[in-house]
């Protein structure tokens, strides 16, 4: 036993330690961005991740690249917070957001083309890419405003990619996320307008902003990480074992009856969700994520099943370094009441869990 201990500890150490979240820049998955953030380390830019706006203001400056990745986790005060750091930002899939903490008189739509789009504008960096294998979303300019729009792919003037400048510093708006994901870096030109775009400086700082970050300010200093005993966990996690294996009894084979009717899992799982759907039951929905999130969460964290929420959210302040009055409020606070706020809980019950298991 001491020697399985041994070589499981050795295996965790020793493997190579990804991320699933989308657009991660060690995420190797479809979604991710692992080879954008690779290319641009071969040509000598340091690229480095951050996940609050405290760890943003201690490696960003003038002179440096901010790449934020989803901006409609932002608030415009964090927004704000983000142009104060004097370093030029890169701001990708605001569709469904807006862009007016940025100071640069443009508008997000939903204008988008399936089809390759040409740059057809004077911006050296879109010029080089020729273009785009598509766009799902667009961005137009205000009246007045300075903003160079390029990539067109909707009437009145929207295209895929917009910049502009705010007094030094430099801000581009790329409408569509995905050109910057694995699975479509190589087509067209959507390499080299990402390279281009994030390249300008030495340091890019590639910001995926988490929900349960409720800063404001870049001049907060940055949270100290709890500490990994991971040789403390796998000695109780062994002493859990041999607990089971003393406390167990044999109870014979298993009896397998036949079901008259077969149904699948997964279409169990739909007729839920639609039935959920069609009351508008959003307390009931958000009820079933919690629950199981907090089932996932207290195997992750070795709780036995029966652990009540103090104890999960002890383990859990403990494994994040979130305060417990923010992780009861996203556990066991009030049901949301609209299908936003429903798809907010989902997206924050989902960092939440992946934060766990990058733990």
């Amino acid at each position: 036993m001491v020697a399985f201990l041994l070589l499981t500890v050795l295996a965790w150490a020793l493997s190579a330690r990804t991320s699933a979240r989308p657009l991660a820049p060690d995420n190797p998955a479809p979604d991710g961005a692992r080879a954008a953030a690779q290319l641009l380390s071969d040509q000598g830019v340091r690229v480095q991740e951050a996940t609050t706006l405290a760890e943003v203001g201690t490696l960003a400056g003038p002179g440096s690249t901010v790449l934020i990745t989803d901006p409609s986790l932002l608030l415009d005060d964090q927004r704000t917070a983000l142009l104060s750091t004097g370093a030029d930002l890169v701001v990708v899939g605001a569709t469904f957001s807006n862009l007016d903490a940025f100071d640069g008189d443009v508008t997000p739509g939903g204008a988008g083309s399936a089809e390759p789009v040409t740059a057809r504008c004077a911006d050296p960096d879109a010029a080089a890419a020729g273009e785009i294998s598509f766009s799902r979303g667009s961005v137009s300019a205000d009246p007045g405003s300075a903003a160079v729009v390029c990539f067109p792919v909707g009437d009145n003037g929207a295209g895929a990619y917009a910049v502009w400048e705010r007094g030094e510093q430099t801000v581009r708006y790329l409408a569509d996320a995905r050109l910057l994901s694995n699975a479509h870096l190589a087509e067209d030109g959507n390499a080299a307008l990402t390279l281009r775009a994030l390249g300008h400086h030495p340091d890019l700082v590639w910001y995926l902003p988490s929900p349960l970050d409720l800063g404001t300010s870049v001049d907060e200093p940055v949270p100290a990480l709890p500490v990994r005993l991971q040789l403390v966990l796998a000695a109780l996690a062994a002493a859990a074992v041999l607990l089971a294996l003393a406390h167990g009894r044999a109870l014979g084979p298993v009896v397998t009856e036949v079901m008259p009717v077969v149904v699948r899992a997964a279409e169990t799982t739909r007729g839920r969700g639609r039935l959920y759907r069609r009351s508008r039951a959003h307390g009931h929905a958000a009820a079933a994520l919690r629950a199981g999130t907090a089932a996932r969460l207290a195997r992750a964290l070795g709780l036995a099943h029966s652990a009540g929420a103090d104890t999960l959210l002890d383990a859990l302040t403990r494994a994040t370094g979130h305060p417990a009055e923010l992780l009861r409020a996203l556990l066991y606070g009030p049901p949301p009441t609209d299908d936003a706020g429903l798809l907010a809980l989902t997206a924050a019950l989902d960092t939440l869990e992946s934060e766990v298991h990058r733990s």
